[in-house]
């Protein structure tokens, strides 16, 4: 029997995609009443150093305990959840800061040194540190 594995195929990566940006088109055209009642997707910066790729998310406000990160093959994935830290206590006049569940999914295009990934919460800022693998080459024998 075949072995059952977690991993998604191209076509459901491309469904997920899809998926999250029709979410995101539909958040964007509902009253602000109904903001964070569907998944949002935090505002993220993506930039590379000499030594690495640095991945940063605003989520102002995040229990830790409630967020999850994972580097599997090519593919940084973050999610969570964002809660009300009033419960339902308040009457909102406007709502422009998301609480509910999130999913960020980035393809890292360069090898990463997935044992070294490093993660901190600071500031409403989630930082992820993605050290870049040595790139070498070697001489491969022929047998």
């Amino acid at each position: 029997m075949g072995e059952k594995t977690d991993k998604k195929t191209p076509v459901e990566e491309l469904l997920d995609d899809v998926e999250g940006y029709i979410d995101d088109w539909f958040q964007a055209k509902l009253p602000f009443a109904f903001q964070g009642r569907i998944r949002w997707t935090p505002p993220t910066d993506v930039y590379e150093t000499e030594e690495a790729i640095h991945v940063v998310l605003a989520i102002p406000g995040l229990d830790t305990d409630d967020c999850k990160v994972e580097f599997e093959s090519d593919t940084l994935t973050i999610q969570g959840v964002r809660r009300e830290t009033a419960g339902g206590k308040r009457h909102y006049h406007k709502m422009e800061l998301p609480v509910g569940p999130f999913r960020r999914r980035i393809r890292i295009v360069r090898p990463i040194d997935s044992e070294s990934v490093r993660v901190r919460y600071e500031d409403g800022l989630l930082r992820v540190r993605l050290p870049k693998a040595e790139r070498g080459s070697r001489e491969i024998p022929i047998d």
